[in-house]
């Protein structure tokens, strides 16, 4: 297989030639089932003109195998609401950490305007991207913990149409008609997963196969960052001494 390069992009509409755009939505394409590649593309890449967007290709022998965008919207007075989607070929799933990208881009934004609030709150039909955020950062919604009055709240406000899950009662799933490519294999070994992250995805969105999101909210602070540092080195002092 060829290495895997990339490149990083302020994305901004029209600025990819048209080879590349068709690869992009190649990925999109290949990446979801029930999905209108069209209009996907339009809500991710161009919609919103107070939406700032950093791009990650990842690039196998020239070619676009994957990508990572963030998207910044500034429309709201109160709170800048970020958003992500990340999607790559099948051969190249599960290579190519997007984490390290989308905190280095959220933790640039947030070193830039420091009293703007920030806050992430988007939808993830993955359960391996939420293991991937959830896992590494402190402060990830929802999660196994008791959940408070003001995180209910904020659900309600943020997905007032969506559905209440049954497993932890928040307002956190949202249909949206498409879902990942998944093989029946992998959404087996999904369900059947012992690790937690995975475990408490499918558990309060059993639905994920069948066009529903879970909505993941992360609040952005320097605490978080703090202790999301603090988790990750932890995590790694663990893994050395596991191997010791």
């Amino acid at each position: 297989m060829s290495t895997i390069e990339h490149r990083d992009l302020s994305y901004q509409k029209g600025m990819l030639d048209t080879p590349y755009l068709n690869q992009l939505k190649r990925v999109i394409a290949t990446s979801f089932s029930n999905v209108e590649v069209e209009h996907y593309f339009t809500q991710y890449f161009e919609k919103g003109e107070s939406t700032k967007r950093r791009l990650r290709l990842f690039l196998s022998g020239g070619d676009i195998v994957g990508y990572c965008l963030l998207t910044f919207d500034d429309s709201n007075n109160d709170v800048c609401i970020v958003g992500a989607s990340a999607a790559f070929l099948p051969d190249f799933r599960g290579k190519n950490s997007t984490f390290r990208f989308s905190l280095i881009e959220v933790l640039k934004r947030y070193i830039r305007n420091p009293r703007r609030k920030l806050l992430y709150a988007d939808t993830m039909l993955s359960p391996a991207m939420f293991r991937a955020m959830a896992k590494n950062i402190a402060e990830v919604y929802p999660n196994n913990l008791s959940q408070n009055s003001a995180i209910a709240t904020l659900y309600d406000t943020i997905n007032p149409s969506g559905l209440v899950s049954s497993y932890n009662g928040l307002r956190c799933l949202k249909v949206v008609g498409r879902k990942t490519n998944y093989s029946e294999a992998e959404i087996v070994r999904f369900r059947e997963s012992s690790k937690t992250e995975i475990a408490l995805y499918c558990n309060v969105n059993p639905d994920f196969d069948k066009g529903t999101a879970l909505v993941v909210i992360i609040p952005i602070s320097l605490t978080q960052f703090i202790l999301t540092l603090k988790k990750i080195l932890s995590s790694r002092v663990s893994g050395v001494l596991g191997r010791g």
